[in-house]
């Protein structure tokens, strides 16, 4: 049986109580600490971190939009594959934070709210709990996975530093070999160049026009020097998309260690 076969026969990508036994083991096994931070929709929010927490950390974190399964499995096989390393890594990762999406398959939540869009209101559960945890440490690379099911390649929404201003374009350059890059000039009206977009810094006028912070943005101005949100083509694959989430998340990590 081919690897793609054995995949999608055992694949249980919107089965969030599988999720969560599945981040238990990892979690088990790399010594990590679990938190249940929050509940939403009747399910527990949970938060996985290790390692020093004065050093400077990575964030990790998918499905906030329930109808990107590709983007959780591709986590959680990443973290399956390298017990041994987040043993290491000073690290936190929300392995889903629409939990009744996910198991919907919708991007909302069970009240109808889009989650990605309410980083700019403190006192709304479950941001409010969301900050008071990421607000532990201190951030090199915050990667937020995501799909798109209007896009025809792999691109990334690049907010860093101007010493880490090639972070996108590696991300890229590592996952191309599974999924090409998202062509073309720009995307709903955003300039893009080889699939990297980087959005001007007046965060005022893009909140506006989205009618909400996303979490890329609330981690950028909160100190995360390289906010990365990787973007995979929903209409292929769900093999392939979650080989280019673990990919990128690798990248990441690599990303991590240099700055």
């Amino acid at each position: 049986m081919s690897s793609e076969r054995q995949f999608m026969r055992e694949q249980r990508s919107h089965d969030y109580d599988d999720l969560l036994k599945r981040w238990k083991a990892v979690g088990d096994g790399a010594g990590l600490m679990w938190e249940e931070f929050d509940e939403l929709d009747g399910y527990p929010l949970v938060c996985v971190s290790g390692g020093d927490a004065s050093e400077e950390s990575i964030y990790l974190s998918a499905g906030i939009h329930g109808d990107e399964s590709g983007a959780v499995e591709g986590l959680i096989r990443w973290g399956e594959a390298n017990v041994e390393l987040l043993r290491r890594l000073p690290i936190v990762i929300m392995p889903c934070l629409n939990p009744w999406g996910l198991e919907n398959n919708s991007r909302r939540d069970g009240r109808g709210r889009d989650l990605n869009r309410l980083f700019d209101r403190p006192r709304m559960r479950p941001v409010s709990s969301w900050r008071r945890v990421y607000g532990r440490r201190r951030y090199s690379v915050g990667l937020c996975l995501h799909e798109d099911y209007d896009a025809s390649g792999i691109y990334v929404y690049e907010l860093a530093q101007d010493t880490e201003a090639d972070a996108g374009d590696r991300l890229l350059g590592a996952c191309e070999g599974i999924l090409p890059r998202q062509a073309g000039d720009d995307l709903d009206g955003v300039p893009m160049r080889e699939g990297v977009m980087r959005r001007p810094e007046r965060f005022d006028e893009v909140i506006r026009e989205i009618e909400g912070m996303p979490e890329a943005i609330y981690l950028y101005l909160n100190g995360t020097r390289a906010a990365l949100t990787f973007e995979t083509p929903s209409e292929y694959s769900l093999y392939d998309r979650v080989r280019a989430q673990e990919r990128a998340i690798g990248e990441a990590m690599v990303m991590a260690r240099e700055m």
